[in-house]
């Protein structure tokens, strides 16, 4: 039986399917909505949406195989710009979300794994993987080349195992703190040694490999790395660790113990599908209760391409990648292990002066006429309030939107109103809550 904040969410008088409902999915299960998929959203309701989410139409082939020529290149920020592109073009938005999701949850980085074809790999195998089966996904992590690179693999051996991979495995991956003792990591590095790289390919180096007994949650065996990895899928703390990382990402309120262990049950008996599970959560109560809504900071990619997307700007994808690292997230370079901390550490003097910076920018684009919007209105105040629901898509905080309309009155026309309101939202905290 289902937790009851897990129950599917219906419409009511108090609580109805509007713009504001519709613009919370589309934030959090991807990155913003434009005017006409937010329209397309409120109209065809909360459940035809979710399945154009999880059956999207896809990015533009051309757009997708297009970081293959660059490759060659070996220049990093192509790699950054390619994968920019794809979430601007939002062909795609549930699935770039949740690849931006696994990036930082299996967080590996350029700075060390130096090779673009191996983080457009990793990032392949995110994207394919994202949404399927989790046990699947933690295997073909534990073989990728980048993050054998990454966490040492080619320097644990027989005889003198490192132990980078196997912690991170437990602590970071799939269990988290609590749930198992340095034995059991010391054992999970003996069953991981051997594992490692021949160029760009996973290999296993048979010679470095320790084959003896090795005892891991209590469990004796001459277990090797995939062995280890059953393992710790099985281990009654890994569901419940998924099923956090998932209300954490998608949810972003505190719950309740039994919320997380419900929706850990739900992705054993769903198979491990990440995407069966996902749909409970973006279709619960839970994911559209009013405290839910504008609860966490958002991260700087999904801040610039949700500004993108609600006023349909032409940005260049390389300039967007460039300036999502400017406010501290560079696309294929977390900072560490640990990827992105998020939160409030999202903003502090430097970072903000950047978030506020950019939308200043923009706004002054459109007040000198560089950008224009398609169908502005004819009266400062009208455009004002066109302002309000491409950034908030109605649910602007009723002070802000009141100091919004002043501001915007006192505009002696309809693009000085528009940008003069851009300008004032942008700047608000309020904005940067997702």
């Amino acid at each position: 039986m289902r937790h009851p904040l897990l129950e599917p969410w219906k419409p009511t008088r108090a609580e109805p399917w509007d713009r504001a409902a519709a613009a919370h999915l589309l934030r959090r299960a991807g990155f913003g909505a434009s005017p006409t998929s937010l329209v397309r959203a409120v109209e065809d309701g909360p459940e035809r949406t979710l399945e154009r989410l999880f059956a999207p139409e896809g990015h533009a082939p051309e757009l997708h195989d297009g970081i293959t020529s660059l490759l060659a290149s070996g220049n990093h920020e192509l790699l950054q710009a390619w994968w920019m592109a794809l979430l601007l073009a939002n062909g795609d938005p549930l699935g770039e979300r949740v690849t931006l999701f696994w990036h930082d949850h299996f967080a590996t980085s350029i700075a060390k794994v130096d090779d673009v074809r191996l983080m457009h790999r990793q990032n392949s195998l995110l994207r394919a993987h994202g949404l399927g089966d989790f046990r699947k996904l933690l295997h073909a992590m534990a073989k990728d080349p980048a993050m054998l690179v990454w966490l040492d693999g080619n320097q644990n051996r027989r005889g003198h195992p490192n132990e980078n991979f196997a912690r991170e495995v437990l602590e970071l991956f799939a269990l988290g703190i609590g749930h198992y003792d340095e034995r059991d990591i010391q054992e999970a590095a003996r069953a991981f040694t051997g594992w490692g790289t021949d160029g760009r390919e996973f290999a296993f180096h048979r010679d470095h490999h320790d084959d003896g007994p090795k005892t891991v949650f209590g469990k004796t065996g001459r277990h090797d790395g995939d062995a280890v990895i059953e393992l710790v899928l099985a281990h009654p703390e890994c569901p419940r660790f998924v099923a956090r990382r998932l209300i954490e990402e998608f949810v972003a309120v505190e719950v309740g113990r039994d919320v997380i262990a419900a929706l850990g049950a739900e992705l054993v008996a769903r198979d491990w599908s990440i995407a069966a599970t996902l749909r409970t959560l973006l279709g619960s109560k839970l994911f559209f209760a009013r405290d839910a809504r504008r609860a966490r900071i958002a991260g700087p990619v999904e801040l610039v391409v949700g500004i993108a997307l609600a006023l349909e700007l032409e940005i260049a994808p390389r300039e967007a990648a460039a300036l999502a690292a400017r406010m501290g997230q560079a696309l294929f370079r977390p900072p560490s292990v640990k990827g992105w901390d998020g939160g409030r550490t999202w903003i502090n003097a430097g970072t903000w002066l950047e978030r506020v910076n950019a939308g200043l920018a923009v706004a002054e684009s459109f007040e000198n006429g560089e950008r224009t919007l398609a169908g502005l209105a004819h009266a400062p105040a009208e455009a004002a309030e066109q302002a309000l629901e491409r950034l908030f898509g109605g649910d602007a905080d009723p002070e802000l939107a009141g100091i919004v309309r002043s501001a915007a009155a006192r505009r002696d026309s309809p693009r000085a109103a528009f940008a003069h309101a851009v300008a004032a939202i942008t700047s608000a905290p309020e904005y940067h809550l997702a």
